[in-house]
Formats: structure tokens, sequence, C-alpha cells
């Protein structure tokens, strides 16, 4: 509900991009991942014209809304925006210790 209150002017109610960019595909402006995507939301990109949500929203909406945007990969909407930005990986930082 979050998203759909204020993310969809921007992004559309399917992700796909309007003025925002497409968040259904593997490409990322900003980075992808929980930590880059919340980061974004909170901080905003004022040179693109998103604002900071960190005065709107508390942590955990914004932790909502971040993983509420990354269940949009690959969902391939109808009228989508062309990918912008490179392919995000996320890579497995943990080691595993064997004795």
């Amino acid at each position: 509900s979050i998203f759909n209150v204020n993310c969809v002017a921007c992004h559309t109610a399917s992700g796909g991009g309007l003025v925002g960019p497409n968040l259904t595909d593997e490409y990322w402006i900003h980075g992808g991942g929980i930590k880059n995507v919340f980061r974004t939301i909170k901080v905003g990109v004022p040179a693109k014209g998103m604002i900071s949500w960190q005065s709107q929203l508390n942590a955990r909406q914004i932790q909502e809304v971040a993983s509420y945007i990354l269940t949009l990969k690959g969902t391939n909407p109808p009228n989508g925006k062309q990918p912008e930005g490179t392919i995000y990986v996320e890579t497995d930082t943990t080691q595993t210790v064997s004795n």
C-alpha cells in the first residue's frame, strides 16, 4: 500500500516505469539488492527528481517498500520502460569455514 500511495506516480502500479525507471528488470541505475534500494528510497536521487522519503516514511516502511520493489523483478509488465543502468548481480558474501 505504501508503494501504491507514494511510488505509482513515477514508477506505475506495475513498476514498469514512467518518469522513474522500470523496477521490474534486472537493470539498476543506483544499484540493486535490498541495501541499495533501501538507500535510494531513504536518501532519494534529487538530481533525477526522486525525493528523499526518510522524513515521510520510517525505516520499517522504507524496508517494506524496498522488499516489495524487489518482488517486481521479472514481472515484465506491458509498456515497461527500456532498461536503464547496469545489470545488478547479487553476490554471496558469506564464507563457509570447514574444519
